[in-house]
C-alpha cells in the first residue's frame, strides 16, 4: 500500500544521510561564501576588520552541531533504519511470493529450493504433502518429506533479522553427500526449514551496516577471535565501524575545505570552485577505494585506510585557507 512506500522512501533517505551530510556541508559552504563574494559582502566584512578566523566560527559550531547529531544517529537510529527498510521489502516480497505457491506445481522462487505440495491453502500459508529438495554450499543434498506445513515468520534473537520458515509436522529428511556413497536418513515431528536463502540464514540481510555500533564492534572481536584468517571479512566490518566515527570529522573537514575554497579573491571573476570541490571529492574516495583492497589483504590497518583521506582533505584545506588574502 501507499503507506508502505513512503515508509520504504523515509528509511531510504535516513540510510543516505553518513553520504550526503558531509556532501551536503562541503558544497554549501563553497556557495554560500562564493554568494558572499559576489556581493561584496566580504569585502565589507574586512573593512569592519572582520578576520577570517571570525568568519569561520559560526561556520564551525554549525558544522560541530551537525557532526554530533550525525554522529548520534549513525550509531544506532541509521543501522535499525537499515534494518526496517530490509524487513519491509523482504516481507513485501515474501507475501507476494507465498501466494505463488500452487498445489501441484513444482514452486522454485528461492534458490536452490524445490517446493511441492499436492495441496495449497490460505494463500500459501498452509500445505499437505510437502516435498522440498534443497542443495547446501558442499553439495549436500537435502530431500525432505512432510505430512504438513505451515508458513511462518521468525526473527534471529537478538538482531531482529526476518526470515520466512516452513514448519513442518511428521515427515523425514534424507541428506546424501556430494559424491552420492554416503547418505542417513532422520525422523521427526516437528521441524522448522528456513524457507528463504534455501535453508539458511538470509545472507543480503544480515548486512554489517544493520547493527548498532556495540553490536558490529562486539560481532568484531568475536570474528577476530574466532575466525582470525578471514582477513576480508574483519576489514568489512571494521571499515563500517571505523566510517561512522570517520562521518563527523568528514563534516568538520569538508566545511573547513569549503570555507578556503568558497572565498574569492576580489571582485572579479574567480575560478570555478565547485569544480575544485568535486575534484577534491573524486581524488578522496579514490584514495578511499584504494585503500580498502589493501586492507582486505591485511597490509595496512582499517582505521587508517578510513581516516587517511580526510586527513589529506584537512592538509588540502589548510592550504587553502592560508592562501587567502585575508589577515587571520
Amino acid at each position: 500500500d501507499i503507506g508502505s512506500v513512503f515508509e520504504l522512501f523515509g528509511h531510504i533517505a535516513i540510510s543516505f544521510l553518513p553520504m550526503a551530510v558531509p556532501l551536503s556541508a562541503l558544497f554549501a559552504t563553497i556557495i554560500t561564501l562564493n554568494k558572499l563574494s559576489e556581493d561584496s559582502e566580504i569585502v565589507a566584512m574586512r573593512s569592519f576588520g572582520i578576520t577570517k578566523s571570525m568568519l569561520f566560527k559560526p561556520i564551525f559550531v554549525m558544522g560541530l552541531i551537525i557532526a554530533v547529531a550525525i554522529f548520534a544517529l549513525n550509531r544506532n537510529l541509521i543501522p535499525y533504519s537499515k534494518l526496517l527498510f530490509r524487513n519491509t521489502v523482504i516481507m513485501l516480497t515474501s507475501k507476494g511470493m507465498t501466494m505463488n505457491i500452487q498445489a501441484g506445481q513444482f514452486f522454485t522462487d528461492v534458490p536452490n529450493v524445490i517446493l511441492f505440495a499436492e495441496q495449497v491453502s490460505e494463500q500459501g500459508q498452509k500445505l499437505q504433502d510437502v516435498f522440498i529438495q534443497t542443495e547446501s554450499d558442499d553439495g549436500t543434498e537435502s530431500v525432505i518429506f512432510a505430512e504438513k506445513g505451515v508458513i511462518i515468520k521468525q526473527e534471529f534473537e537478538g538482531v531482529g533479522f526476518p526470515t520466512l520458515r516452513l514448519h513442518l509436522t511428521n515427515g523425514n529428511i534424507v541428506r546424501t553427500n556430494k559424491s552420492g556413497n554416503d547418505s542417513e536418513k532422520i525422523l521427526f515431528k516437528e521441524y522448522d526449514f528456513p524457507l528463504v536463502a534455501g535453508g539458511g540464514q538470509p545472507g543480503f540481510i544480515t548486512k554489517d551496516s544493520m547493527l548498532s555500533n556495540n553490536q558490529l564492534w562486539s560481532l568484531i572481536q568475536t570474528v577476530k577471535k574466532n575466525q582470525k584468517d578471514d582477513l576480508n571479512r574483519i576489514a568489512k566490518m571494521e571499515i563500517e565501524y571505523w566510517s561512522r566515527w570517520n562521518t563527523p570529522v568528514q563534516v568538520l573537514v569538508f566545511i573547513f575545505l569549503g570555507f578556503g575554497l568558497g572565498i574569492k579573491k576580489g571582485r572579479g571573476k574567480a575560478k570555478n570552485t565547485s569544480v575544485q570541490g568535486l575534484i577534491v571529492l573524486i581524488l578522496y574516495y579514490a584514495a578511499f577505494f584504494s585503500g580498502v583492497s589493501l586492507a582486505q589483504k591485511g597490509i595496512v590497518p582499517s582505521w587508517f585506510v578510513v581516516f587517511m583521506p580526510s586527513v589529506l582533505a584537512l592538509a588540502f584545506g589548510f592550504r587553502s585557507y592560508q592562501k587567502l588574502d585575508w589577515a587571520s
